[in-house]
């Protein structure tokens, strides 16, 4: 008898909750159109990577791309070609001391840092003991001074994440200027993990204090190919 109380009484509450849930539907559906006819998704373009390029030129990009870039504390060199860049890397090396350097398993990067001593594909303890980690980038982001990083093209997650110092080679043509630009290039074929970088690692987790390199790269170099 008690159970067959109980079960009646939970039956009540359910329909009791059930009926204000489709009131409140009902009430609430007059506002539901008026922010529908204000909120209507905008229509895909057909080729959204081409429809979406910036009128802007590479010059503009590239400017726009290191002035953001420097705005949040990072350091951006451009140059005109891989041998240039790859003298700018040594040069980097030298002035940061870095004996410890781990690379990934990019074929412009190989060329860039032939003749010097590094370790490809390292494994989380090396890691955690370099003195800096060279990668590519696979886009970048010129209103915001942003790095895209697709884990498909290249295995460089870790390698930019672990060590204090984070050196990015960037080919000019790959800088876009907006977010849009870069989710309609990349959403079409999704890889399994994109990496957005702006800036070193920064964070205020305790008591609202900045600190520097706490959850990754102390420092951001990124060298600009602009052949």
């Amino acid at each position: 008898m008690i159970e067959a109380k109980a079960k009646i009484r939970n039956g009540t509450a359910r329909e009791e909750i059930l009926g204000t849930i489709r009131r409140r539907l009902e009430e609430s559906a007059p506002f539901d159109a008026v922010r529908n006819e204000h909120h209507r998704p905008a229509e895909r373009p057909s080729s959204p990577a081409k429809e979406m390029r910036s009128p802007l030129s590479q010059n503009a990009l590239i400017d726009n791309f290191r002035v953001n870039l420097e705005s949040v504390g990072s350091h951006c060199s451009v140059v005109n070609s891989e041998r240039e860049a790859s003298d700018l890397v040594r040069e980097l090396i030298g002035r940061t001391v870095s004996k410890r350097i781990a690379v990934s398993n990019s074929d412009l990067i190989a060329r860039l840092v032939g003749g010097i001593y590094f370790t490809r594909d390292a494994d989380r303890d090396f890691l955690f003991g370099c003195d800096i980690g060279i990668t590519g980038a696979q886009w970048a982001i010129a209103e915001t001074g942003t790095l895209v990083l697709e884990s498909d093209a290249e295995s460089h997650r870790l390698t930019s994440l672990v060590p204090p110092i984070h050196l990015c080679i960037l080919k000019a043509d790959r800088i876009r200027q907006t977010l849009g630009e870069i989710l309609a290039l990349t959403s079409a074929d999704l890889c399994r993990t994109i990496t957005f970088i702006t800036g070193a690692s920064r964070t205020s987790d305790i008591e609202l204090t900045l600190a520097i390199g706490v959850h990754g790269p102390a420092e951001l170099h990124v060298i600009v190919i602009a052949d």
